[in-house]
């Protein structure tokens, strides 16, 4: 494991799997790694590319509270 910082803060990176390209440029992430990220199917995310270090990086969307609560009570969701 490498750590890595941003913004000052240390992180763990820690390597769930490897994976191959698909057509159209697709990689399927597995249940496991989507559930530790607290992301589930139709979660929306950010993708970022850092030309620095050519990395890709994968962020839940950022949503005003306003919109998640619509989401949640629509839903039947609490909390």
């Amino acid at each position: 494991m490498e750590p890595a910082t941003r913004l000052g803060v240390r992180r763990m990176k820690v390597l769930f799997d490897t994976r191959r390209i698909q057509k159209l440029g697709r990689v399927s992430l597995s249940e496991q790694l989507l559930r530790n990220a607290g992301l589930h199917e139709g979660d929306q995310v950010d993708l970022y590319f850092d030309a620095a270090t050519k990395r890709i990086i994968i962020e839940p969307a950022a949503q005003s509270n306003e919109q998640a609560a619509s989401e949640k009570s629509a839903s039947g969701r609490k909390g």
